[in-house]
């Protein structure tokens, strides 16, 4: 067996050497490329495609010394003004805005109040306004309501002035059955157990009785109480019978038709032509027709074309929200809310 001389030994070690250099290399610059094509990777119903129009718009700004931020995502927020955002609610138009939820607004309030309040006029910002316990979040005028002490009432007052001098189109969030305070101040308006007890969920929380005329009568005080606030819509949450064999529930129509029932009344008695009453549950809740939305909350991205597709309400690209915690693409040619965070 021929051993190779020293200098082909040498001269084969620096061929090996250089070889390994330019993969290293290569492999650098192909890490390096991907990593850099990421930031225009965009989901479309289609599929992942690359938007590289987005990369002229970004040196174009930088070149004239605009500050750009770096997002992996592109969020297209939809700006309209106070008289187009109220009337969205007849017409095809989309919804685009921001939420702030319970725990944003209780332990992230002056990022969100900062976030919230550079918002240009028309843009959808929704917010929590109530607990399932019953605790207002603002200064209420309701008789027998409580206040929250999670977070600072008197800063949420400021910050709700604020949004509405902002012109920004702005959505109250709040549960409608599921109140615990006004359950123990009103028991006979409440679901309850066969001993006449009051039946508590999982979270130990009463519900109200939707087919209860003080119950509804409560609901349509908020709502104005809310309009005089400067609030352009209403959302209601826990807008349901709970489906619970534990409850004695013996009302004179099915539950479905007590919760259709109860849906029309607070449209009827509320909606108007600037002031919007939706309710954020499944996506075959019976909407009422009129001024009312249906918000869509927690839906997988991959669902969100299939259930937009499969809803039966009418002028459904307006009509039917979808509210998300994500900034996947796939939400953007829909009406969507995103968090404040």
């Amino acid at each position: 067996m021929r051993m190779l001389s020293y200098h082909s030994k040498m001269r084969l070690r620096k061929i090996l050497t250089i070889v390994g250099i330019v993969a290293l290399v290569l492999i650098s610059i192909w890490v390096f490329w991907m990593v850099w094509l990421q930031r225009y990777i965009v989901f479309t119903r289609n599929g992942v495609v690359f938007d590289f129009d987005r990369s002229t718009l970004s040196l174009s700004q930088k070149a004239e010394g605009q500050v750009v931020p770096e997002e992996t995502i592109h969020i297209d927020i939809q700006v309209l003004t106070q008289e187009e955002a109220e009337d969205q609610a007849q017409k095809g138009e989309t919804l685009s805005g921001f939420y702030a939820d319970t725990d944003m607004l209780s332990n992230h309030f002056d990022s969100v109040k900062e976030t919230l309040t550079a918002l240009p006029e028309g843009t959808a910002v929704m917010l929590d306004v109530k607990s399932i316990f019953g605790n207002f979040y603002y200064t209420t005028s309701i008789n027998e309501a409580g206040q929250s002490s999670a977070l600072d009432v008197k800063a949420m007052d400021q910050l709700i002035q604020a949004l509405s001098d902002q012109d920004v189109y702005l959505i109250a969030r709040l549960p409608a059955f599921r109140d615990s305070a006004f359950a123990e101040a009103h028991p006979g308006s409440s679901l309850s157990l066969s001993s006449g007890a009051l039946w508590q969920d999982e979270e130990n929380c009463y519900w109200l009785d939707p087919a209860s005329e003080t119950v509804l009568t409560n609901l349509i005080q908020i709502c104005r109480e809310l309009r005089q606030k400067g609030f352009d819509e209403v959302v209601f949450t826990d807008f349901k019978i709970p489906d619970s064999g534990n409850i004695s529930y013996s009302a004179e129509t099915t539950k479905d038709d007590t919760i259709r029932h109860a849906a029309n009344e607070l449209v009827s008695a509320c909606a108007t032509g600037d002031f919007v009453v939706s309710f954020s549950s499944s996506a075959d809740f019976p909407l009422p027709a009129g001024k009312s939305r249906l918000y869509l909350e927690s839906v997988d991205p991959l669902q969100v074309e299939k259930i937009f597709e499969s809803s039966i309400i009418q002028n459904k690209e307006n009509r039917l929200v979808f509210v998300t915690a994500t900034r996947d693409t796939r939400f953007d040619e829909y009406s969507v809310l995103r968090s404040a965070e």
